[in-house]
């Protein structure tokens, strides 16, 4: 059944044409065989640029308990990290990028308590499919796409020819798995959905980053 209006979900899918448009970070074509996926609890350098900001909660992407969501005026910075000092907040920051990268956020006020327990999580910022394709966590409302499926666009991928997204969670185990999928813009209108689902299959993941 198809929703009334997709009118307000248009705004999302087109942040999620913007990411898919970032340039390939990844190895892709990578061939070797997946027995374990890497997991790797990301803490990024300290970078020079600094801004002001608070943080009013834990991040809604990555389950960390040192992982914050934070806002500098109307914009919102999700995830926040925790650096190695314990202290320094760095937001922005991209695991696949050795140099350090975001800026530290200097706290106009003190961090709330963590509402999130320590151990094991199956939320990323970012992952790299068994293929190399490195995807992006995205944050917000960002589902029903073909009214059909009802799981969330949880991550869009970085392919310069194709809008290839993750929908709904990720499934950890030994070898991680996620369901992709390619969305096809068609023709619409308020009755009709402006996204279609094509080449819906599970894939393994090579490495997540927390």
């Amino acid at each position: 059944m198809y929703l009334k209006s997709w009118k307000p979900y248009l705004s999302v899918l087109m942040a999620i044409l913007v990411i898919l448009c970032v340039p390939v970070m990844s190895q892709a074509g990578s061939s070797k065989k997946i027995t374990k996926t890497k997991v790797i609890r990301f803490i990024p350098p300290i970078p020079s640029d600094t801004r002001e900001g608070s943080c009013w909660t834990n991040s809604n992407i990555i389950r960390r308990s040192n992982v914050w969501r934070c806002m500098i005026g109307n914009e919102i910075f999700d995830p926040c990290y925790t650096a190695q000092d314990k202290t320094t907040i760095i937001c922005d920051a991209k695991p696949d990028i050795k140099r350090p990268t975001g800026f530290v956020l200097k706290l106009v006020k003190p961090l709330p308590a963590s509402d999130v327990p320590n151990g094991p999580s199956s939320s990323a910022s970012m992952v790299e499919l068994e293929d190399g394709t490195i995807c992006d966590a995205i944050s917000g409302a960002t589902g029903a796409t073909d009214g059909v499926r009802t799981e969330r666009i949880g991550y869009s991928c970085r392919m310069s020819s194709k809008n290839m997204v993750i929908f709904g969670d990720l499934v950890p185990g030994k070898v991680w798995i996620a369901e992709k999928g390619i969305l096809v813009e068609q023709k619409t209108n308020d009755d009709l959905p402006p996204m279609l689902v094509k080449d819906l299959r599970k894939v393994k993941i090579r490495t997540v980053w927390q």
